[in-house]
Formats: C-alpha cells, structure tokens, sequence
C-alpha cells in the first residue's frame, strides 16, 4: 500500500511539472545542439552570430538603423536560431557518404540488398536522400561573415548619415571573435556636426507655377534653420507636386523639381528650381471639358459599339447593352466634375469611392487633352457578376459546443434597385455535440438553422437632406438586417428575431462611425423545463438540501420547482437560513434565465485603425461602443403587467445602458517577429424595466479569442467558484499580451499572457459577495493564464492551436494560488482561425 502510494504521489508530482521537466528537456536538447551550428562553416570562415549598433559611444536605439545592415546573423526562434539547426540535420555529402559505405561495409550493404529487393532498396535509398534535401532546404544556411556585405553596411550607414546632414559621419566595423569560428560585429559611428540650412532661393520660371506657389509657400517644409534632411526635400518635392496638379496643371510632374545646394562650415544654401515645361510643352492649369462613363466596359468587348447613352447633369454615361444604373447614385461617388480644373485628389477619390460600391471589378480612369488645352475624363467600369453565391463552412469548439460543424449559404444580388445596392440572403446550418442534450449521447447530438436578409444602399436612406452634415466621399452606407436562428437541444433551446438598421461612414481614412437607430432583439426558450438538466450544479445543490432534510421527498430534474414551492418556506428559512438563501436564490436564476426577452436598442460605435495595410505590423486599433436599450420603448409602452413591468408581444422590455472600450497596439520587433498587445473594458448597467442584463448581452470569459487558460463561460463572476455550465456578468477586464514569432516557413509560434475577469455590480442577491466587484480591491480576482501556440499560415488563411495553463487561479482558497495547475492536464486547447486579435 504503501509503495502504490509513493507512485501515485510520484506520478501527481510528474504530472503536475510535466511542463517544466519539457523546458529543461528542450534547454538540454538545444545547449547539445549549439555545438553543431558550425557544421557547415568552413576553415577560416566565421558564422555570423550578432550585429550591434554605437552612435557616438552610445549603444543605437533607433530600429531604422539596423535596416541598413545587409547581413544579418540566422533568424532566431526566442532567441534560438531554429531554422539554422534544422538544415545542419541535413547531410549535404549524401551521396558520396552513402557511395562510401557501399565500399567500407560491403557486407551490410549486400545484406540490405538481400533483404528488400533492388526497387525496394533504391526506393530506402531516395526515401533518405529526399529526407535529407527538405533538411537542407527548409532551414536555413548558415550566414557566413562576407566582408564585401560589411562593407555595402558601412556605405549604407555613410549614405543615411548623409542624407541627415551629417556629412562628415565615419563608421568603422569592430569584429570580435568568439569561440568555435563565431563572430560578432560593432557598427562604430561618429555623426559629426549635423549641417543646417542657411537660406534658401527660389527659382521659379513659370508664372503660373510661381503663382500658385506663392499662396503655399508658408507651408514649406524647406526653411532656414532647419537641419539638412534629404527627406525634407523628397517630402517638399511631393507637397509642390500636388499643390500644383490639385491646382490644375495637369502636365505637371515633379522631375520638374530641383533643389541646389552650395554648403560649407556645417552650413548649407539651398535653391528651389522647378522649370516651366516638359518636353518643351509650357505648364498651364487645364480644365475639364468632357466626363464620360464607360458603365460596362471590358477589355474583350472593348471595340462592341455603344448603344445606350444618358446625359445627366453634365455628364455623359455609355453602355453597349441598357444601362443598369441610376445615373443619380452613380454621381454620387464621382468627383470630378465638368468645367472644373483638373485635381488629383478628386480622381482618386472617385476611384476609391467607386470601388467601395462592392459592385465593380475593376475602375479605371483616364485623362485625354482635347484642343485649346481641355481635358477630357473617361471612367471606365468593370462590373462584376449580378448574382453571386458562396459556401462558407468551419469548425468549432468550446465547452458547451464540444465540436461543431458548421455549413453557410449565401446568394447575392448586386444592383438590385440599380442604384448598387446589394441584397444578401443566407442560410447557415449546423451539428453540434453539445453536453447540453441530456436526452441522448450520440455524437453531434444537437443543430441549429438559421437566416438572414441584408440589404445594403451606398447612401444613406434619410427623410432629410444630410448633404451639410456629412461631406461627400465619406462613403455612407446603410444596412437593413433581418435574422433569424433556431436552436435544438443546445442550453434550454432558443428562437431568436433579430432586425437592425444601421448607418456607418468613414471619417477619413482612419476613423470609422457606426450609428444602429435600431438594434432589436427577440428572444424566446423553447424548453424551459430543460433547466435542471442544463444547469446540473443547481440541481445538485438542491439534492444535498433534500437529502438532508426531506430524505422522503423523490427529486427529480423534472420537479425540482414544485419541491422549492411545497418545503423551501418561512418555517424551513428558521432551520437553515443558508440553505433557504441557497433555493430561493436558485428559483430567481430560473426565472431570470428561462424568461423570454426582447432587447430593442440603439447604438453608436467610433473606430480608430491606422493601418496602413495587411502587411503593416506597426499600428494601433481603439473601438468605443456605446449602447442604450429600452429607452425609447418603454417611454411609448405604458402598460404594465402585475409585476409591474412593460411588456411587448408578452415579454418584458429589457432596459440598460452598455459601453464597451478596446485597444490594440502592434509592434513589429525585426522580420516575422510581432509584439500585440490588447486591452478590454466593458461595464452594462440594469435600470428602469430591469434589474439584470439579458443572458445574450451579459459578459462572459474564456475561449480561443479570450482568456484561453480557460473554456468558454468557465471562469468568473470574481473569484466565485459557482459551478455552473453558464457564468456571466455586466462588468468585464481583458488584457493579452502575445509574442508572435516565425518557427519555419508557414509554420508560425506564440508565446502568450492573458489576463482578466467578469464581475456583478447589481445589487442582485443571485450573486455571492466573491462575484461582486468592490474597487481595487476586487483585482486581485483577475485570472491570469499563459501558453503557447502553434500557427500554419495558408497566406489565404491562418490555422490556430492555443494552449492555455492557469497561471494564477482566483477561486482557490487555500495556498498559494500561483501556478497550482500548470500543467498539461489540466491546460485547455483552443483550436481556431486567424490570430485571437
């Protein structure tokens, strides 16, 4: 006995540090390994194992700096350089080794040809030999040091210190050898005196540019004093170019831009000359005679000849078959307009804002000089395809959907009301094995079918004219939603009808607005009586309470209200205050949570994104959510049932206000190496017609895109340990740190910390004291959990596998609460797809 007790300790002990007995295990594989990253480094030659950077005998804090440098040491993995190791696992001197064993063990070879046959053997033979190339090739070389690549660096460095303005700057290399044929190099710099900018002329022949000039020269970025910087020229040059083609000189081209510069004694003069020709053609301002819209134009049936032609306020619209769209909304996203000069910024425009329609290929426009210097403008439209349909389909998972497959259908009809309108129609369905269907335990065991109708118009519908309260070219649209789903055998089962208007614009290219006037929502359980079954914990609590004081009563799933009804009473509460508490308080959940709602709200949301593109890991994100729900329907609402509640279509009016705040920050470290950060606050407030949130708008926590140390609804409301399948809350704190790092061509890795928790701050009595938020105090029931993931990036699509551990566990009331199930058994694995955030 007690050896079995000595091993089942051990085996705890094991488990329990299984994942630090994996580090060590790595960290003694790879110290082992170290060794053989000079494998391939020649005699005489140095692998290159780090770069450094001193500016002035200060170590270089500036990243650009380092972008000059062209040879860099292997691609580390958290500081291990992975790729380098896996292709030194690979024999570059396969064949000759191989040929060479043939000759020293002539026996064992014929001993292999003896066993397997001569295909078999030769197919050994490649089987190897293929195993080896991937080695080779999915790694990567070794970086040996090339002087000639040191010294591209020290021109490099030379040429960017130039064009600062320091144009006495040296820079030396400093090698120093490591052991075993390593080497690192120090970039030494000295700037020097950086040269300023002591006057500056201009030169300018044409009067017409010299007039436009003059109006903006305040705005130059070139002025006296300032440090000599070749990127304040470029920009210059750039900020001249489109002042005069927003101007109208349509000609114009900034190689017709030059600067001179005569310097000395760390002083520099410079002077502007920009000609008055090109191509010895004179720079004028030109105006737009003619604007001509090719509606349905494409390259194949370029030469058919037009057949419908519209004039509208001055513009001329072509098509070879009928003209499918309203002149009067196509408008409405062109810029450019007749008579007027010619502008950059307006051609732009309307391509971006014909393109956002989502009803064209392809937008190309193009400019032709007519006689006496007018231009014509012709837009040429490629529309896509009037209908459309697409097949999405994917898989799930969490706690309450132990697997999901999931199946979309969606048709598409553009240009409905030939004003590019779009309407969508989809229909998605879905097997679930859910833990919720208690009635059987087969697989996939529950579904869910629904619908939605979206219409969308590039405009908004309005009764009055917003033409002075939002500019053209900022995109508006809005967007009319009908939905509906069905759910069996998942929870209590639930109908919901949802219908939202929604009216969104772009501010610029940065900032996003979103206003729904209508954002409603029906939702109804189908079996309520399903209740106990679902919510097993509560039945189980009333189970101790009848077994130790009703042990006669027969409890069951079925009647566990009529047993709360018939012996939790006043006489019962002088017995045991507690267990009274606990019962009543398990009735009011069931109301609450098997009551039908309807959630009618209006919501604004503000969105900041400086992305500059999909390629762009340096930028920030904040979304700020703001709703209200019930306002204005419970001030029409008068009636009131006898619990003193508005009702529509018999249900209760749900009344609070939500606001939601989110912020992420992206840092790309060097090449495939991305820091992101993420903050979350939200906080919903009952009043009026309710005193709780509706269950499909309260918070939850956990998840592959949460907290992922944790399932979905599995941790919270604060350090209470309820035990129910379903935890939520109106207060919630989110935070992630992740470290995304490339480990092997498509193959991506992650290190991640995610903190946070939900809380209750009602006055509800259904919570416990540990579920309530109380001020700073109630931080320390924030659950902590880390891990690692592993990424396969597709280019088209990111696959996901997350592995949460519970770092730091609120609930745990005795001991230390740090790191008390760290381990594999009990981690949770989050499968999904695309990044969490």
């Amino acid at each position: 006995m007690k050896s079995f007790t000595f091993e089942t300790n051990l085996n705890s002990y094991l488990l329990k540090n299984n994942f630090i007995i994996l580090i060590i295990i790595l960290s003694i594989t790879f110290s082992f390994s170290a060794c053989n990253a000079v494998k391939y480094v020649p005699e005489n030659e140095h692998l290159l194992v780090k770069n450094s950077v001193t500016v002035n005998n200060k170590k270089n804090v500036d990243s650009e700096i380092s972008d000059y440098i062209v040879q860099r040491p292997n691609q580390p993995v958290l500081g291990f350089p992975l790729q380098l190791h896996i292709h030194n696992l690979g024999n570059k001197d396969f064949d000759t080794d191989f040929e060479n064993w043939k000759s020293e063990y002539p026996k064992r070879y014929n001993f292999t040809s003896t066993l397997f046959s001569d295909k078999q053997a030769r197919g050994l033979r490649k089987f190897k030999y293929d195993g080896n190339q991937w080695l080779l090739k999915s790694g990567e070389e070794p970086v040996i040091l090339d002087k000639k690549k040191t010294k591209q660096t020290i021109d490099n460095l030379i040429q960017h210190y130039n064009n600062e303005g320091y144009f006495k700057a040296t820079v030396k290399p400093v090698e120093t050898e490591i052991k075993n044929k390593r080497i690192k190099v120090n970039y030494e710099i000295e700037t020097g005196k950086p040269y300023l900018l002591d006057s500056v002329r201009t030169d300018i022949t044409s009067t017409v540019l010299d007039s436009i000039y003059n109006t903006s020269k305040e705005a130059s970025l070139i002025k006296k004093g300032n440090q000599f910087k070749l990127s304040s020229f470029v920009a210059e040059q750039n900020r001249l170019t489109n002042l005069f083609r927003n101007s109208g000189v349509y000609r114009f081209n900034k190689n017709a831009i030059n600067f001179e510069a005569d310097s000395s004694n760390y002083k520099a003069s410079i002077e502007l000359l920009i000609s008055d020709s090109i191509a010895n053609i004179p720079f004028k301002i030109q105006k737009i005679k003619n604007v001509k819209i090719y509606a349905d134009y494409s390259f194949q049936a370029k030469d058919e000849p037009i057949t419908d032609t519209i004039n509208a306020n001055g513009y001329q619209f072509l098509s070879k078959n009928k003209l499918r769209y309203k002149p009067k909304h196509l408008l409405n996203a062109i810029f450019i307009e007749p008579t007027d000069f010619y502008n950059d910024d307006a051609r732009e425009l309307s391509r971006k804002s014909l393109r956002s329609l989502n009803n064209f290929r392809s937008v190309d426009i193009k400019y032709t000089e007519l006689e006496n210097d007018d231009l014509e403008a012709s837009i040429y439209l490629t529309p896509l395809k009037k209908y459309g349909i697409g097949l999405n389909t994917e898989l799930t998972h969490s706690n309450v959907r132990q697997l999901g497959m999931l199946a979309k259908v969606s048709f598409s009809n553009r240009n409905i009301f030939k004003g590019a309108e779009t309407l969508k129609f989809s229909i998605q369905g879905s097997f679930i094995d859910s833990k919720d269907a208690a009635e059987n335990d087969r697989l996939l065991n529950a579904w869910e079918i629904g619908a939605d109708i979206l219409l969308e118009f590039p405009r908004f519908l309005s009764p009055f004219k917003y033409n002075k309260l939002l500019a053209k070219g900022k995109s508006p649209k809005t967007t009319f939603t009908l939905g509906t789903s069905l759910q069996k055998n998942i929870g209590l089962d639930k109908q919901r009808f949802t219908g939202i208007v929604d009216y969104n614009w772009e501010a610029s290219k940065k900032i996003k607005h979103s206003l729904q006037i209508l954002n409603a929502q029906y939702i109804k359980n189908l079996n309520p009586d399903q209740y106990f079954y679902v919510y097993s914990y509560e039945y189980g609590q009333l189970q101790d309470i009848q077994e130790q004081y009703f042990p006669d009563y027969i409890l069951t799933e079925d009647n566990a209200l009529e047993f709360i009804d018939e012996n939790i009473t006043p006489e019962f509460e002088e017995i045991d205050p507690d267990a009274y508490e606990t019962a009543i308080n398990i009735e009011s959940r069931y109301y609450i949570i098997t009551e039908n709602a309807f959630v009618p709200s209006i919501a604004y949301t503000f969105t900041y994104n400086n992305r500059e593109n999909f390629k762009d890991n340096n930028f920030s994100f904040f979304r700020a959510r703001i709703a209200s729900a019930g306002l204005l329907t419970t001030a029409i609402i008068q009636k009131k049932d006898s619990n003193n509640v508005k009702n529509l279509i018999n249900t209760p009016i749900s009344q609070y206000i939500r606001a939601d705040l989110e912020y992420k920050k992206f840092w790309e470290l060097n090449v495939e190496n991305v820091l992101a950060f993420r903050a979350f606050a939200g906080v919903a407030i009952p009043y009026g017609n309710s005193e709780t949130i509706p269950f499909s708008r309260s918070y939850f926590i956990g998840g592959a895109n949460d907290l992922r140390a944790w399932k979905v609804y599995d941790l919270g409301p604060g350090k209470s340990s309820t035990g129910l399948e379903y935890n939520v809350g109106n207060l919630k704190l989110l935070t992630s740190l992740e470290y995304r790092f490339e480990i092997l061509n498509s193959i991506k890795g992650a290190l991640f910390i995610d903190a946070g928790n939900i809380w209750d701050i009602t006055n509800s009595d259904l919570n416990p004291p540990e579920a309530k938020f109380t001020g700073f105090e109630s931080f320390k029931d924030i659950g902590v959990g880390s891990g690692f993931g592993i990424r396969y990036d597709l280019s088209f699509i990111l696959i996901r596998l997350d592995f949460g551990f519970k770092t730091y566990e609120p609930y745990i009331e005795e001991g230390s609460k740090w790191l008390q199930n760290y381990n594999f058994s009990s981690a949770v694995y989050n499968f999904g797809i695309s990044y969490p955030f």
